[in-house]
């Protein structure tokens, strides 16, 4: 008869626990239904009233709804006991479950306000965007790690300081573990400051092979979009170890460098008689050459090779220089040349170095199409040869 009014006991109480806590279960969600209406309606209210960013980029982020959760858990909190009054056992776990839950509402409240952060700060494209980037990326990870060992500490009764020093023996573990971060931490600190590179610029990577412009820069990796739309992730830190040029100056300024050279058969190279030197006169960009030169010595009878006959290779160059000179669409105030490169058993090389007054790569190809298909045409009026040389096939039997 004892052991079924016990049962008949112990029955009656664990429906009361029950209808205790599904009670409690109810009220905290009207409790936190309720804020977060309140405090939404609050938020949206000012967020309609100002004319800062940073409030709406809260709101957006749901940091407003972070302060409703510490309103109704806390309430919620102080409710245990009234609710569960001599039930000490269901109040020591509760209270250990809502610490834990405490400082989860504590780690998202942070991780919005970093994201709310990083959201205004990269929404200006400056150098000081990579470094709050990175630093912030860092900051989630330090408090997670921490929020973890505070949990760890409530679950074992133990404090903060022990915990740690528990987990002191793992230090170097962890720093193994967290090696390419820490890198990229530092590697992004020191591009902010040194303003190497930025979201948005466009860089050339030998070592990898890739061209393209930076889409993002995170803690641990750097996206690069390539110009044939595909996308490329690096190490971070390959961005300070690693050669990189960066193109963005260029882009600034709105030119772009042509550095391509034409290969001459040298077997077509002559100096230039009265005849051809009359013929070449019509051309307008040389005139004036060929006559100063004329006049500093008749070259009409100076047939020996002491004398300073014109050949048509130096023609030609005098040439080039000058259409790049006259051509409107080459800049004038960058270095602008026509040189000859060390002969090959292909012939000589005549390199155009100037640069183009644009940095958009459809202008720049046109333009330097356009400059080499004219001087490969005249290279015809001098008498001038174009190498080709072609791969000799083997043949096999």
């Amino acid at each position: 008869m004892s052991v079924f009014h016990n049962i008949k006991e112990w029955s009656n109480i664990t429906i009361i626990i029950i209808g205790k806590i599904l009670f409690f279960t109810i009220l905290l969600l009207f409790i936190e239904f309720s804020f977060s209406k309140v405090v939404r309606f609050i938020g949206s209210k000012i967020v309609n009233f100002t004319n800062f960013v940073w409030d709406d980029v809260l709101y957006e982020h749901k940091v407003f709804d972070s302060f409703s959760h510490f309103f109704s858990w806390s309430i919620g909190y102080i409710l245990i006991k009234p609710c569960f009054k001599n039930y000490y056992v269901i109040i020591f776990y509760l209270e250990k479950i809502f610490d834990i839950l405490f400082v989860l509402i504590s780690l998202q409240f942070l991780i919005r306000i970093i994201n709310s952060i990083i959201r205004i700060a990269t929404s200006e494209n400056s150098h000081h965007t990579l470094a709050i980037r990175s630093f912030s990326q860092l900051l989630k990870i330090i408090s997670i790690i921490f929020c973890i060992l505070v949990i760890i500490a409530i679950l074992t009764k133990n404090d903060l300081v022990s915990v740690l020093t528990s987990l002191g023996a793992i230090t170097a573990i962890v720093i193994l573990v967290f090696r390419d971060i820490i890198l990229g931490f530092v590697s992004g600190v020191q591009m902010a400051s040194t303003k190497m590179i930025k979201v948005g610029d466009w860089i050339g990577i030998k070592k990898y092979n890739i061209e393209g412009t930076v889409l993002e820069i995170d803690l641990s990796s750097a996206k690069i979009e390539n110009f044939d739309k595909t996308i490329t992730s690096i190490p971070t830190y390959d961005l300070v170890s690693t050669a990189v040029t960066n193109f963005e100056v260029m882009r600034q300024k709105n030119i772009r460098r042509i550095k391509r050279s034409i290969l001459f058969n040298i077997q077509s190279f002559h100096f230039c008689n009265s005849e051809k030197l009359k013929k070449l006169k019509h051309i307008y960009l040389i005139k004036n050459y060929i006559n100063k030169k004329q006049q500093e010595e008749n070259v009409e009878y100076n047939m020996n090779l002491n004398g300073k006959r014109l050949t048509n290779i130096g023609l030609f160059r005098k040439y080039a220089l000058e259409y790049l000179h006259k051509h409107p669409n080459i800049s004038q105030t960058e270095t602008l040349m026509v040189r000859h490169l060390e002969p090959t058993p292909y012939g000589l090389p005549v390199e155009l170095y100037c640069f183009a007054k644009t940095s958009e790569s459809i202008n720049y190809e046109e333009i330097q199409a356009n400059v080499f298909d004219h001087l490969l045409t005249a290279a015809k009026e001098f008498n001038l040869e174009v190498s080709q040389v072609f791969a000799k096939k083997e043949l096999k039997w």
